[in-house]
């Protein structure tokens, strides 16, 4: 299960006095902080059949290795967002570049997605370039990551900016985690995106 609050940013800068914050810096460990360059594309069936039941399968170049995720399930409420999830390293070059719901055929979900999909072939249908800075937190009753993605979405010819703060519960106490994210969403006056990346590139496709 993943758990994270997402939270929209107008300008850079108020991402950088978030990871400027004394308070955060106090959280950090060690010297987790990382600028990440992320190249991901979704992939599905040409009959949308993954996203009518509310599934979305994208392959990620994350600095320089490949994951293939699947996610499924969930929903999102005041910026908090929980969905099932399954990460999968990929090094297949063809499967990179045309891959096949094959590559879950070793998790629990991959009966209902081969039901779901009836083999049919997938095909990309919008991909996401951004750079995420990222920096690991623990409170000593909660870890989490805080990260700043921004970028751009590209979906059937359009394209929309990627600007968000993300906080992403690793382990521990969950309220400890939320009241985290409150005060920072409070301190800078951010407000919570109950949208997703992959349902900001839906509505892109749908315009």
């Amino acid at each position: 299960m993943e758990t994270e609050l997402k939270y929209s940013v107008d300008e850079k800068r108020n991402a950088e006095d978030i990871f400027g914050d004394e308070e955060i810096i106090a959280l950090k460990v060690g010297g987790s902080e990382r600028l990440i360059p992320m190249h991901a594309v979704y992939f599905d069936t040409e009959d949308e059949d993954m996203s009518k039941n509310l599934m979305a399968m994208r392959i990620r170049l994350e600095g320089k290795t490949y994951v293939a995720t699947l996610k499924w399930s969930g929903g999102s409420k005041d910026g908090l967002h929980r969905r099932e999830e399954v990460n999968v390293p990929v090094d297949d070059e063809i499967l990179i570049k045309k891959p096949g719901i094959d590559i879950f055929n070793r998790c629990e979900i991959f009966e209902q997605l081969k039901s779901i999909t009836e083999d049919k072939d997938l095909i990309p249908v919008m991909e996401m370039k951004f750079t995420r800075r990222e920096v690991r937190l623990n409170t000593g009753r909660s870890a989490s990551v805080l990260s700043y993605d921004m970028g751009e979405i590209r979906a059937d010819g359009k394209t929309a900016p990627i600007s968000e703060i993300e906080l992403e519960l690793s382990h521990g106490d969950e309220e400890d985690f939320r009241k985290l994210g409150r005060k920072i969403s409070e301190k800078y006056m951010l407000p919570p995106e109950d949208v997703s990346k992959f349902q900001r590139g839906k509505l892109l496709m749908n315009k």
